[in-house]
Parts: structure tokens; C-alpha cells; sequence
């Protein structure tokens, strides 16, 4: 046997060994790639199911043989993902929570009509499934939890983005003038404003604003 054909018996037993031929790329990654990528969409379809169900029924009513269906999975799968319908609920509003924090974000500097701005396009988005939801929490203590979480993000919203209402303020009174602007800026006022009322968009953010503006007259 000759050199090359030394060398070339070398690389055949490298090659059957699993050892990459130079110039080659292994196939394995990719393989993984793709599992890891359809495992990934496939919580993705459980969570976008599960989340049309609960924005359409109650909490009590929405069972895990509903959203296996329309995710197009067997109940089996989901509570291997989830593990109950509890901490399916969960795992949709942490999500819901991120894009809706992130959808209301504005810069740090950002005047109080474009920070308003944002707040009532969060509205327009999701008013209607968040009030679904606030009309349950009396009834179920994960519901529950999640609207007292969004009351306290309003919260922190108002702290940031009201600063001309709230100058000067301190103690009780600054506590109050808290509260005036939570009811000023609430998902109630903006319902009962355009739901109730009929107002246009516009129409509801001018209200907000002159209710702000009243405040610092206080």
C-alpha cells in the first residue's frame, strides 16, 4: 500500500469514527436546531390557544382538552409542558405581562402625552380582556393576582410619568394626588370614557390630560 492510499484509509476510518472531514459541517447541530425550534413552537401554539381561551371565558370554564385541540396537541403534551391548567395560566400572563410592559414603554424623558399615548394604546389592545378579567377576581385567587399585579404597575406608571401633579407633595397629600391620578388614567375611566360614552380616542386622552392638569391647580 502506498502513501496516498495510507492517507486516504486514514480518512475513511476518521470519517466512519464520526470525526468531521475538514470542509465539512457535523449535521447534528442542525438537527438539534430543528427540535429545539419545533419545541419551541409548539409552546408557543399552546400559549396563543390558551390565552383565546381565557380572554373568551371564564377561568373556571376553560379546560385543558379545549386548548390541546386548538393548539393541535394532545392534553397529554400539555401538562407535560405546563403541568396543570394553574400554571398554564401563569405561564400566559408572564408572557402577556412582558409585551404589555414592553408595548407601554416610552423613553425615560418622554413628555406626559406620549407616555398617555402609549397607556391608551395599551387600552385599545387589551382593555376589553383585561376588564374579562378584573370582573373574575373575586372568584379565582390566580386571577386575582394578576390584576393586583397590573394595579400595581399602573401605579408605578403614574409615579413616573405624573411627576408635574405630584410636585411638591409629600405624606398624605401626595399619597391622594396618587390615587387622583391612578382614577384619572384607569382602564375604568378610559372604558367608561370610550365604551360608555363613545368617545373618540382623542377625545378620551384630552379628558385625561385636563384631569392631570386640574390636579396641579389642586
Amino acid at each position: 500500500m502506498n502513501k496516498g492510499e495510507t492517507t486516504q484509509l486514514r480518512r475513511s476510518k476518521a470519517g466512519a469514527s464520526g470525526t468531521v472531514e475538514p470542509g465539512k459541517t457535523p449535521k447534528r447541530p442542525y438537527r438539534m436546531t430543528a427540535r429545539a425550534e419545533a419545541t419551541e413552537a409548539t409552546g408557543n401554539a399552546i400559549l396563543d390557544a390558551a390565552l383565546a381561551a381565557f380572554e373568551r371565558l371564564p377561568f373556571d370554564q376553560v379546560t385543558l382538552n379545549d386548548v390541546a385541540a386548538q393548539s393541535g396537541v394532545t392534553v397529554q403534551t400539555v401538562l407535560r409542558r405546563y403541568g396543570s391548567k394553574e400554571l398554564l395560566f401563569e405561564a400566559v400572563a408572564q408572557r402577556e405581562r412582558v409585551r404589555i410592559t414592553t408595548s407601554r414603554a416610552v423613553p425615560e424623558d418622554a413628555d406626559l402625552e406620549t407616555a398617555l399615548g402609549g397607556l391608551i394604546d395599551h387600552y385599545e389592545e387589551d382593555g376589553d380582556v383585561v376588564l374579562h378579567l378584573v370582573a373574575q377576581e373575586h372568584h379565582s385567587a390566580l386571577v386575582r393576582e394578576v390584576v393586583r399585579d397590573g394595579r400595581r404597575i399602573h401605579r408605578e406608571w403614574v409615579e413616573r410619568h405624573c411627576e408635574a401633579a405630584l410636585a411638591g407633595t409629600r405624606g398624605q397629600q401626595r399619597e391622594r394626588r396618587i390615587h387622583a391620578a391612578i382614577a384619572a388614567t384607569d382602564l375604568n375611566t378610559w372604558s367608561l370614557l370610550r365604551r360608555d360614552l363613545s368617545l373618540e380616542r382623542g377625545e378620551v386622552e384630552a379628558i385625561m390630560i385636563t384631569l392631570l392638569n386640574g390636579m396641579e391647580k389642586s
